[in-house]
């Protein structure tokens, strides 16, 4: 049960006593004592409700919990900061190798509001003000903006945009890996002529390993889109189909059989995810592992589709692995395992604070990139690995902040082991969002005050918090009189992992925002990524970087092939190729 803002009940409390002679003066005082220590206690848990605009303003109820720098931040503190970024600005140099591997990190409603909390939760876990900080990836030497919108939406859905990054082709909301002429939920209007493959296809046919990574079912909006085409994002299980379609388009099959039975899916080396339930007919929950409340179904058509995939590997002759859990990850030869099915929950992976607290056997998101990468970088041709921190996403559209901003941290972790475990002179790694969400940041909340916690005070002497959501279940307003009033609520409550936060307008779910979302990358060709693009620039950005898909023959002329030897490279370069790596750990 999600902890709501609490809303005030105002208590009182009388006593009566018998006045006797014989009081002596230390049992009145210790009952004075008694008296105010118990109303100092009621006035640090109650929560008045809205006063009235009558009534004289009170003064605050909280103290907001600031960090502090230790830094003198005169002029030549701000001059000297300047410097020093021109100096990094400068030496960056263009990176025009071919590259042999491209990892995609993907926070899903990962939008620049939920960068800078996100930045300043993070410098905050570390006793720091947290606005002069970065995320990892944030000092990236390349940075553009990418349009979000779908053919028929301003604000998009998780499929659409997928389709757009990883195909290179913008489709209608909640359709998945067909273009734009598929009809949302019709299932006669996909043919083979309107399905669009995914990079994952085209570094297959280059000879490339591949993986997907995520922390939310492998058969959900963002992974799917790497090898699914259906008219309906939603379809992820054949007793997601309606009975109608089933009927109609008797050729359509559900999306975790696509992964299973259909190319690209089936030869992909790596997935590791979540979404059991929907792979086999006989999945048993349990406390920390439940079935979707909405959408958890048994399979319909009796397959165990892991048992499937099993034995299409035993018939290849390859080396597999199947895991579900942490411990069975770990057991994993990743040097000598071809291909890896990691599907280790019901559902969704849990988010990374309830996996600490309750020390679950599942990997972490950061755990599952090593794993990956070891796996992938096996391969001399290369690898491409799509990466989603899809969780923040969930988070955000329950309006809790709190976990959003630390899912984004736990995604940050995975892109900064995945850039100590490759080369940046032959891999390419790019980091974005699909879409972004209506939380702000509002308030004018001091330096270095607690993200996560409260602003300031409100016009009717309630505080308020710094994140807010423009929709969402945090809606919780009542009429009083002739006023507005809402929940009081106090400082530990706002920080809590189960505070919803107020939101302007009710939804059962909070919508996306139609923000453009940031775009970092480094390796080669990374300086493609410079300014405004359009969302299906991407997959093209991504494949000329690696002359796969479409660029196979028509690549950029004068490239650094990835086997070039280091005499062929200047001093200058050299020089370069080995302190930035050095300062962006700094």
């Amino acid at each position: 049960m999600k902890q709501q803002q609490q809303q005030h009940t105002s208590s009182s409390s009388s006593s009566s006593s018998s006045s006797s002679s014989s009081s002596s003066f230390s049992s009145s005082l210790s009952l004075v004592m008694v008296v105010l220590v118990v109303v100092m206690v009621m006035l640090s848990t109650t929560t008045p409700v809205s006063a009235a605009p009558s009534e004289k303003k009170a003064p605050p109820l909280f103290y907001a919990r600031r960090f502090k720098s230790n830094n003198l931040e005169d002029q030549q503190y701000w001059n000297d900061l300047a410097r020093a970024e021109l100096e990094r600005a400068n030496s960056v140099k263009q990176n025009t190798n071919i590259a042999k591997n491209v990892i995609l990190f993907l926070g899903d409603g990962m939008s620049i509001p939920t960068l800078t909390a996100s930045r300043i939760y993070k410098g905050q876990q570390h006793g720091a003000g947290g606005e002069e900080g970065s995320l990892f990836f944030e000092n990236f030497p390349h940075v553009g903006l990418s349009k979000t919108y779908n053919v028929d939406k301003q604000v998009s859905d998780s499929a659409s945009t997928a389709t757009a990054y990883l195909t290179g082709v913008k489709t209608n909301y909640k359709t998945l890996g067909v273009d734009g002429s598929v009809r949302y939920q019709d299932c006669t209007t996909v043919t083979d002529k309107n399905k669009v493959h995914s990079i994952v296809k085209w570094a297959q046919d280059a000879g490339k390993r591949t993986g997907v990574v995520t922390s939310t079912r492998v058969t959900h909006a963002t992974p799917a889109a790497t090898y699914a085409h259906v008219a309906d994002r939603d379809w992820e299980s054949d007793c997601h189909i309606p009975e109608e379609d089933k009927t109609r388009c008797s050729h359509v099959l559900d999306i975790a059989s696509q992964l299973v039975k259909e190319e690209p899916g089936k030869s992909i080396n790596v997935v590791m995810g979540g979404g059991y339930h929907y792979f086999v007919p006989n999945a048993t929950e349990t406390e920390f592992d439940p079935f979707d409340e909405k959408w958890g179904c048994d399979r319909e058509d009796g397959q165990d589709l892991v048992e499937v995939w099993k034995q299409q590997k035993k018939a290849e002759g390859v080396n597999w692995a199947v895991a579900r859990t942490m411990s069975d990850l770990r057991q994993v030869d990743t040097t000598n395992t071809e291909f890896l099915l990691g599907l280790f929950a019901n559902d969704h992976l849990q988010y990374e604070y309830f996996k600490r607290n309750n020390a679950l056997d599942v990997p972490t998101l950061a755990e599952m990139t090593q794993a990956a990468i070891h796996m992938l970088q096996q391969e001399d041709k290369g690898y491409f690995l799509l990466v989603e921190g899809g969780r923040i996403d969930h988070a955000h559209h329950d309006t809790i902040a709190h976990r959003a901003l630390d899912e984004t941290m736990a995604f940050d972790q995975a892109i900064e082991l995945a850039y100590n475990m490759t080369n940046q002179k032959d891999t390419l790694i790019v980091v974005t969002a699909d879409h972004a969400h209506t939380m702000s940041i509002s308030g004018y909340p001091s330096r270095g005050q607690e993200i996560v916690g409260l602003a300031a005070l409100g016009d009717d002497d309630l505080p308020y918090t710094t994140l807010m959501y423009a929709n969402g279940p945090g809606y919780n307003y009542q009429v009083v009189g002739d006023h507005v009033a809402r929940p009081n609520i106090s400082d530990d409550v706002s920080k809590s992992w189960d505070y919803t936060q107020l939101a302007a307008v009710p939804k059962d779910s909070e919508t996306h925002g139609g923000d453009d979302v940031a775009i970092y990358a480094v390796g080669p060709m990374a300086h493609l990524f410079h300014t405004l693009h359009e969302q299906n620039y991407i997959a093209h950005a991504m494949a000329n970087s690696a002359c796969m898909g479409n660029y196979t023959k028509n690549c950029r002329s004068g490239a650094v092939a990835v086997h070039s030897s280091l005499s062929a490279l200047t001093f200058p370069s050299l020089l370069l190729s080995t302190l930035f790596p050095m300062w962006l750990r700094h």
